[in-house]
């Protein structure tokens, strides 16, 4: 079951939406990036915990896609693009916990599709593989976001969202309490999209792509067990708009508590730069990639069936 647009009028406010990067940071270039001068800036990385990676697909190779030593940084198509790219986190989603994780998008986005979203185990991710396709959301058992916007379940777009672009981050929450599935762009949701996702026994986080050298980076990724705790924070924050009068009101336990588990639930305060933490994450990011793209730059088109030539690359 999935939640469909309440009128005519909704999507046509939707249809206006732009995306946007979660800061200013990514406002400091402009045009395609080589994988090895992508942005990192660390603004929304300031909780710093990942219960989960991404898992490498036993049927692809470094021409498909590049994980980081981590597992939380993935590059799709990293020479150019012949098709649709998956890969899924490495850790199943079970009944009666809540998960929220969070992808940053490294580079720009164009082709066919990139989408983030989660799926069963019963999703083929060997199919696509020499096709352009938008993978997550194809079959009963995806479902997914576009960067277009588009949300999709069974080859079928079920309503229409901000999308999202360089430097936005995307957050998906899985209620497997309820069975309910909810997109945030930018740290704001977009309302639930899906209902009944208990009918799966198990579900993975899953990302894909068909643009090539398109990286995203997995930066949050945490779990609760269904309780009174999570139900009486969710209700505690819907009620506060500013931060700033939460905390005097609340018992320093509490506080603690929410801010470090359920952080999410909260009003945010904005972001920060930090330039030594960007220089850090950068000479990181070259060292685990470049065993295996030895130059920034690759000869040839980045193919994709749809505007196979919005970027061109040439020798170094």
């Amino acid at each position: 079951m999935y939640a469909t647009m309440e009128s005519n009028n909704r999507k046509q406010v939707n249809s206006k939406y732009q995306a946007r990067p979660y800061c200013p940071c990514w406002s400091k270039r402009s045009g395609p990036v080589p994988w090895k001068n992508l942005n990192l800036c660390t603004c929304g990385e300031e909780q710093n915990l990942k219960e989960w990676s991404w898992e490498r697909p036993p049927y692809v190779g470094s021409s498909w896609l590049v994980l980081t030593n981590d597992l939380k940084q993935v590059t799709f198509h990293p020479f150019y693009s012949s098709g649709t790219a998956v890969v899924r986190g490495n850790c199943p989603m079970i009944h009666n916990y809540h998960y929220y994780w969070e992808i940053k998008m490294l580079t720009d986005t164009y082709g066919t599709d990139i989408l983030i979203g989660v799926g069963s185990n019963k999703v083929n991710i060997s199919d696509p593989q020499f096709t352009f396709t938008s993978l997550i959301g194809q079959d009963e058992e995806s479902y997914g976001l576009s960067y277009t916007g588009a949300v999709r379940h069974n080859s079928k777009v079920t309503r229409d969202s901000v999308g999202f672009c360089r430097g936005t981050i995307i957050g998906v929450r899985v209620d497997l309490w309820n069975g309910t599935l909810e997109f945030y762009v930018n740290r704001e949701p977009q309302g639930i999209a899906f209902y009944n996702l208990r009918r799966h026994q198990v579900l993975f986080p899953m990302i894909s792509s068909t643009a090539a050298q398109s990286s995203m980076k997995l930066i949050y990724a945490a779990s609760w067990q269904a309780s009174l705790l999570v139900d009486s924070a969710k209700i505690l924050a819907a009620s506060i708009k500013n931060r700033s009068l939460m905390r005097p009101k609340l018992p320093p336990g509490l506080w603690q508590t929410l801010r470090r588990q359920f952080w999410l639930t909260l009003p945010t305060e904005g972001c920060f730069v930090d330039d030594t933490d960007v220089d850090i994450e950068l000479e990181a990011a070259k060292a685990m990639l470049i065993d295996v793209l030895p130059t920034q730059y690759m000869n040839g088109f980045y193919v994709d069936n749809v505007e196979r030539d919005y970027r061109i690359v040439v020798w170094e």
